[in-house]
């Protein structure tokens, strides 16, 4: 078997209205998709998490090098691009675009195998796993607290045991509307909360000190992803499980994170961290637990 073509599709659609985490506004929702065909008719298609623009023009400047190969030897084919791109990108959208492509390599393997890929990985690990809503986005509307746990109560009537908030705005408004949202759901719903790394380390730890007593499942993102050391200081002050990890690539990258024990949670993205060699759920190294996530309004919204 060999690969005939590798095309990519942009893909955008406006949203109903806009929606706001801390890193700013979005009003559309874009992605990303790799096409690889072959000459035995199977076709495997990935997705780059980032700017879709950027990540695909990274694909089609890759696609040649895969014309012709077997798409089965997915780990050479890995390594060939990364090692021909090391010297300009070790993480970023040259990453984002090789995760792409070696999704679609894998989704052609378990065709071509006649096999769930999650068996060509190794086996399932469990039967069972608790999804979570993360929505709870700020919109342009005047009272966050009363949209905010009002939509929280509305995923707990779906059904959902977990969700996560999105924070970011200021430590006060952030504690006043993590509070109203814990009253909302009550006791027994887990709630996570994102700040998209928008505090730096003295504020992240400010204001989980303020909302420790509401039982919070985990802290994601306190800080800016290139301060390991803003990490392991928020990791030491709080109780709060400590998350982090999509804006991170690669083993290589993931492994600095473990060996500084700057994390509690791992969160890679398989559609951003490089592909197969990250799992794409969200694992919990402490508790050994994982949630996935749910309900997401606008998942690789950059373009």
């Amino acid at each position: 078997m060999k690969i005939m073509a590798v095309r990519t599709h942009i893909l955008q659609a406006e949203l109903s209205e806009a929606l706001a985490c801390s890193r700013g506004w979005y009003d559309a929702r874009t992605a990303m998709l790799v096409e690889v065909q072959t000459d035995q008719g199977v076709v495997g298609w990935g997705e780059c998490y980032g700017p879709a623009r950027v990540t695909a023009a990274v694909v089609d400047c890759v696609a040649p090098w895969l014309i012709g190969e077997n798409p089965v030897r997915t780990d050479y084919l890995w390594r060939m691009i990364y090692a021909r791109l090391r010297d300009h990108g070790q993480k970023g959208v040259v990453i984002q675009a090789l995760g792409g492509i070696d999704i679609a390599l894998w989704d052609i393997k378990g065709k071509y195998f006649d096999a769930p890929v999650h068996q060509l990985l190794g086996g399932a690990q469990r039967t069972q796993i608790t999804a979570y809503a993360t929505g709870l986005y700020r919109r342009r509307a005047a009272d966050p607290i009363h949209y905010l746990a009002e939509e929280a109560s509305g995923y707990v009537a779906e059904g959902f045991a977990a969700l996560k908030l999105r924070v970011g705005f200021g430590v006060q408004e952030d504690a006043a509307v993590t509070r109203a949202v814990r009253e909302a759901i009550g006791p027994t719903v887990a709630i996570m909360i994102d700040a998209n790394h928008a505090y730096d380390s003295i504020a992240a730890i400010r204001l989980g000190r303020m909302i420790e007593q509401h039982d919070i499942g985990w802290f994601e993102e306190p800080v800016p992803p290139e301060d390991i050391a803003g990490y392991r200081a928020v990791k030491s002050a709080l109780s709060i499980p400590i998350a982090g990890g999509e804006c991170e690539f690669t083993r290589f990258g993931f492994r600095e994170l473990f060996v500084t024990h700057a994390l509690d949670i791992a969160q890679p993205d398989t559609c951003a961290a490089g592909g197969h060699l990250h799992r794409f759920a969200e694992f919990d190294f402490r508790l050994g637990r994982r949630f996935l996530r749910a309900n997401s309004l606008i998942r690789g919204q950059n373009s």
